[in-house]
């Protein structure tokens, strides 16, 4: 491939359209920034300013990387350093500009009025309105536009709730109000039901987001996408005419990524060093007990386990907003199928080969590995979470794990 770089101001402005990198490194991963790094050598004149002052600024300037005619990755210039002739650049991928932000003021859903009617707020638009907020600030407006995605999940909490029974009160006065309010959180389903108001109360629910909280956007964009099992990814991509850099946060429930059964990753092919396989028992369990919803003895539970001649080692999940019987079994089934797997693969290189060109596999894709020398001949469905790779080399570092260790179940 032939390789171009570019840089222009956060604002849109061109600042370079043949910048001089070399050593480049780029990066991404799956729900998390991507990178770059670069370096720039010897002095180019028209890399400083007038005032003597570099024109690459940090926070202010965006270098992208092409290649056969697409973006490739790209970052914010986050930090320099400056050795004689040699300028090192550091970029981060524009997910992580919402790291460290402060939430400034109150973000809120339903309530006494709104929250009469429906179950809670999807924790997709949850995220969609975090990042509105930080770009919704003066010079903030980084454009970044996030997917208009849809998903089950709902957060919240419900308020006026008859309260709820318990060992020490089987039978609670139907005027009391459950306090605190009942969480939400969760998925919803055409099964679940709102909770029964306390006398001369309507129920309704609420989510809330004080400024006042010290909420930090990207780390609550991160704990929302965990809880809610929504994965990001970010996508560079040309503008009309060439002449914007469009920036997208890929949103996927339960996941991103495909099953690429088209490409082969196999030692002594495309993989160019032996592949590690690890063993370990530290999560290793061959009984699974789901506790689900209910208190003490009345709590429900399933039991799944697998005789292998292994000692018993047994795990919990913890599966409270299940009441259904069957999908607690499901669930503890599910979890012992990848308790009991032992060998696993977390990284290899591959080089850019026919087999898997770059730019063919992308992070969040199941990709089959084959191993072919040593001890233990494998072959393994692995999850990408994060490649790395330079322009200037034809390898790339991928971070992996085994697929089956993944629960898209989107409980």
């Amino acid at each position: 491939m032939s390789w171009r770089y570019y840089a222009l101001r956060w604002t849109g402005t061109w600042v370079h359209r043949e910048l001089p990198l070399r050593d480049v490194s780029i990066t991404h991963t799956l729900s998390g920034p991507g990178d770059l790094t670069a370096s720039i050598e010897p002095t180019y004149a028209e890399l400083v300013g007038t005032d003597g002052q570099l024109v690459l600024r940090e926070w202010d300037t965006i270098i992208v990387a092409e290649a056969s005619g697409q973006l490739r990755g790209g970052g914010i210039l986050v930090s320099t350093e400056v050795t004689g002739d040699v300028l090192s650049l550091d970029c981060v991928g524009f997910s992580g500009y919402a790291a460290g932000m402060p939430l400034t003021s109150t973000l809120t859903w339903g309530g006494s009025s709104a929250g009469t009617t429906g179950q809670g707020v999807d924790a997709a638009t949850v995220v969609r309105a975090l990042w509105g907020h930080i770009q919704g600030q003066p010079d903030g407006n980084l454009g970044v536009a996030v997917d208009n995605l849809a998903t089950p999940y709902r957060l919240g909490a419900w308020h006026n709730a008859r309260k709820l029974p318990t060992d020490d009160q089987p039978n609670p006065p139907a005027a009391e109000v459950e306090d605190p309010p009942i969480p939400i959180d969760r998925v919803w389903t055409s099964q679940d039901r709102k909770p029964t108001a306390a006398t001369g109360k309507t129920v309704y629910w609420q989510y809330s987001l004080p400024w006042h909280e010290d909420v930090e956007v990207g780390a609550k964009v991160d704990e929302i996408c965990q809880q809610a099992r929504i994965e990001y990814r970010e996508q560079w991509s040309w503008g009309p005419g060439r002449e914007s850099v469009v920036m997208r946060l890929q949103l996927g429930y339960p996941r991103l990524g495909r099953r690429a059964s088209d490409l082969r990753f196999v030692e002594g092919e495309n993989i160019s060093e032996l592949v590690t396989l690890q063993r370990s028992g530290d999560d290793f369990a061959n009984v699974v007990a789901a506790y689900g919803a209910g208190e003490g003895s009345k709590q429900r539970r399933a039991t799944a386990s697998q005789r292998d001649g292994r000692l018993r080692r047994v795990q919990i999940v913890d599966a409270e907003d299940v009441d259904n019987a069957a999908s607690l079994a499901t669930i503890a089934r599910d979890h012992l199928a990848r308790t009991r797997q032992i060998t696993d693969i977390t990284s290899f290189i591959v080089r850019d080969h026919p087999n898997a060109e770059l730019g063919s596999f992308g992070a969040g894709d199941d990709v089959l590995v084959q191993t072919t020398i040593g001890w233990q001949p494998t072959s393994m469905w692995v999850r990408i979470l994060s490649y790395t790779y330079s322009p200037d080399g034809d390898t790339v570092s991928v971070t992996c794990t085994r697929s089956d260790s993944f629960d898209y179940s989107g409980r």
